[in-house]
C-alpha cells in the first residue's frame, strides 16, 4: 500500500531544472502560512497533531492486542504443565501458574518495573538498575518516542493538552503505562517457566517467595541491562558506544525471558530434589509420565497462538514502514521455526526411539519458538528453518544430559527454555542480516558472522549468555538455599505421596475412577439388571464370556 508521501510530481524551478516533489511536501508547504490558520496557529500543525493521535491510537491497540496474546499464553502453560504431571497433582500445577500471575504482578508493579525502566540520566542514571517509578509513581502515561520519525520543525507541542492527572514524558524517560503492561506480561512468563521444573513436590509458600524474588529482582535487573535504552549492554542503548561495538540483540526474549526462566528452573530442580520414585535404588532415572498428552497438545497449540503476540508484538508499534516490515518478518519466522522443529523431532524420535513421541514433538515446537524469539526480527526466512531444526537437536541432547546428571525436570524446562534460548541467541550472532537489523534497531554496526558481518555480534551474544547464566545462577542459588535450609521449599514425603491436590488443595482434581474407560463394558453389563442397555441377561452373560444356563 502506498502512502501520500510516495506520490510525486515534477516541478520546474526558476533555473529551469525539473525536480520531483512529494505531494505531501507541497501540501505542508501550502498550509504553512499565516493565511491558513486553525485556532491561531498554522493549519498544518493541527493536521500533524491529529496524525500523531491516529498513529498513537493504532500503535496502542497493536501493543494491547499483543499483550492479550502474551497473557493468553499462561493458559497454555497451565494446560501443558497439568498434562505433564500425574493426575493427583493437576490442581497444584495450575495453582503454581496462578501464583506467578498474582505474586508476579504485585512484585513487578512495586519494584520490578522501576529496576528495569526507572533510569533517568538527568537524575543520575544507573547502568545496573533503574531507581524511579516504584509502584508506578511518576510513570508517563505516554511514550517519549511516539512522535519519532517526524521532522522536529513539524512537531507541535503534542502534550500541551493532556487531561488532568496525565504526565507527559521527559526527554530522558524510557517508561510508560503501555510499556509497563507489556513488560509485565513477559516478566510473569519467565516466572512461569520455573514451575515446570519443581512441580509435584515444591511447597506453595516456598514457590511464592521465589516467584516474588524472581519478578521483583532477578528478571528486572537483566531486563534493564538489555532492553532499557539507558541500560549498558543492549543494542537499544541510546547513550555512549555499544558494547563490543555491536550491542547485545535479544529482540523478544530468548535470553531475557526464556533463558532466565530456564536457568532459574535448573537451580530450582537441583535444590528441591527429584520426586519420590524418580531415581531407583540403583541410581537410575525411572520415567514418571504425565497423565494427559491431550492437555500437553492443547497447551502447545495455545502457546503457538500466543507467540504471535510475543514476537511480532515486541515491536510495540506499526506506524512506520520499518516497524510493520519488522512485524511481518517476526510473524513469518515465528511460523517457520516451530514447524521445522516439529518435523526434526519426528525424524529424531523415529530414528532413535523407533516411535513418534507426541510429547517430545510438543516440547520441540516450544523449543523452536523459544529459539526464534531472539532472532525473529533480524534473520531471513531460510535461517528460521535452521533455527528450528537446531532447536530440536538441542532439546533432545539437553534431555539426555539432564538424565545423565539425574536432574528431575518434569517439563524439560531447562532443555526447552534455557538451552534452546541460548541457541536462539547464537543464531543472532551467526545469521543476523544487516538490513533486517537496521530496520529493527535503527543501527547496524555489526551483523551475523555467516552473513559477512564479522564476529563482533557473535562475541557480544556469547558474553551476554555468560552474564545471564552468572547473574541468574547467583541470585537463584542464594534464594533457593535460604528456602531449603529454612525448611519451606519442599512438601513432606507423606504429602507428596498422597498427591498435592488432596493434601494441599482440598481434594483431587478428578473423580476416584479417573483413568477408567468412560463407559467400561463390564461395569455397564454388571449393573444392567433390567436390560435397559438393550441386552437380556443371557446376552450379557455371553458378552462376558460366561456359560448360559437355560
Amino acid at each position: 500500500m502506498s502512502g501520500l508521501g510516495d506520490f510525486t510530481i515534477n516541478v520546474t524551478t526558476s533555473s529551469g531544472a525539473v525536480v520531483p516533489v512529494g505531494i505531501a511536501d507541497i501540501i505542508v508547504s501550502a498550509l504553512n502560512t499565516t493565511k491558513v490558520q486553525y485556532n491561531g496557529a498554522p493549519l498544518y500543525e493541527w493536521l500533524i497533531g491529529n496524525a500523531f493521535s491516529s498513529t498513537n491510537g493504532a500503535d496502542t491497540m497493536f501493543a494491547l492486542y499483543a499483550l492479550y496474546l502474551v497473557f493468553f499464553m499462561h493458559l497454555g502453560f497451565a494446560m501443558l504443565t497439568a498434562g505433564c504431571v500425574r493426575a493427583k497433582n493437576a490442581k497444584n500445577a495450575c495453582m503454581l501458574l496462578l501464583i506467578d500471575w498474582a505474586v508476579g504482578t504485585l512484585a513487578y508493579y512495586l519494584f520490578g518495573y522501576a529496576f528495569a525502566f526507572g533510569a533517568k540520566p538527568s537524575e543520575g542514571a544507573r547502568g545496573f538498575i533503574g531507581s524511579h517509578f516504584f509502584a508506578m509513581s511518576g510513570v508517563p502515561t505516554r511514550d517519549v518516542n511516539l512522535i519519532s520519525g517526524f521532522p522536529s520543525n513539524e512537531i507541535i507541542d503534542y502534550f500541551s493538552s493532556l487531561p488532568a492527572g496525565a504526565r507527559a514524558p521527559a526527554a530522558d524517560d524510557s517508561g510508560s503505562w503501555g510499556n509497563m503492561l507489556f513488560q509485565w506480561s513477559f516478566c510473569i512468563t519467565a516466572a512461569a517457566i520455573v514451575s515446570g521444573s519443581v512441580c509435584e513436590r515444591v511447597s506453595v509458600l516456598g514457590y511464592s517467595i521465589f516467584s516474588f524474588w524472581m519478578t521483583s529482582w532477578i528478571y528486572p535487573v537483566y531486563e534493564h541491562w538489555v532492553w532499557d535504552s539507558f541500560g549498558w549492554f543492549g543494542a537499544l542503548k541510546s547513550d555512549g558506544p555499544l558494547f563490543i561495538g555491536s550491542g547485545y540483540i535479544d529482540y523478544a526474549g530468548s535470553g531475557v525471558v526464556h533463558t532466565i526462566g530456564g536457568v532459574a528452573a535448573l537451580w530450582g530442580a537441583i535444590f528441591v530434589g527429584p520426586r519420590i520414585g524418580r531415581i531407583d535404588s540403583n541410581g537410575k532415572m525411572v520415567p514418571i509420565p504425565g497423565h494427559s498428552s491431550v492437555l500437553v497438545v492443547l497447551g502447545t497449540m495455545i502457546l503457538i497462538f500466543g507467540w504471535y503476540g510475543f514476537n511480532p508484538g515486541s515491536a510495540l508499534a506499526i506506524s512506520l514502514p520499518s516497524q510493520y516490515t519488522t512485524v511481518m518478518r517476526c510473524a513469518i519466522n515465528t511460523t517457520i521455526a516451530p514447524a521445522a522443529a516439529a518435523v526434526a523431532s519426528m525424524i529424531i524420535t523415529r530414528i532413535v526411539y523407533k516411535n513418534y513421541d507426541v510429547n517430545a514433538m510438543c516440547n520441540c515446537i516450544i523449543g523452536g519458538l523459544v529459539a526464534i524469539t531472539a532472532p525473529c526480527s533480524t534473520i531471513e526466512n531460510w535461517a528460521a528453518v535452521i533455527c528450528g531444526v537446531g532447536a530440536a537437536i538441542v532439546y533432545h541432547v539437553g534431555c539426555r544430559v539432564e538424565q545423565w546428571l539425574k536432574i528431575d525436570d518434569p517439563l524439560d524446562a531447562v532443555s526447552v527454555h534455557a538451552l534452546c534460548g541460548n541457541w536462539g541467541l547464537i543464531v543472532v550472532g551467526l545469521f543476523a542480516a544487516r538490513d533486517a537489523r537496521y530496520a529493527a534497531y535503527g543501527n547496524a554496526p555489526a551483523w551475523g558472522a555467516f552473513m559477512g558481518g564479522g564476529g563482533d555480534l557473535l562475541a557480544c551474544q556469547l558474553v551476554g549468555i555468560c552474564l545471564l547464566w552468572g547473574w541468574v545462577s547467583a541470585m537463584s542459588i542464594f534464594m533457593f538455599a535460604i528456602l531449603k535450609y529454612a525448611g519451606i521449599l519442599r512438601v513432606s514425603p507423606e504429602e507428596e505421596m498422597e498427591g498435592l491436590d488432596t493434601s494441599k488443595h482440598g481434594g483431587a482434581c478428578y473423580p476416584p475412577d479417573f483413568g477408567d474407560e468412560v463407559f467400561p463394558m463390564k461395569s455397564v453389563l454388571e449393573n444392567d439388571e433390567e436390560g435397559q442397555y438393550g441386552m437380556t441377561k443371557e446376552q450379557q452373560q455371553e458378552e462376558r464370556g460366561e456359560a448360559v444356563i437355560s
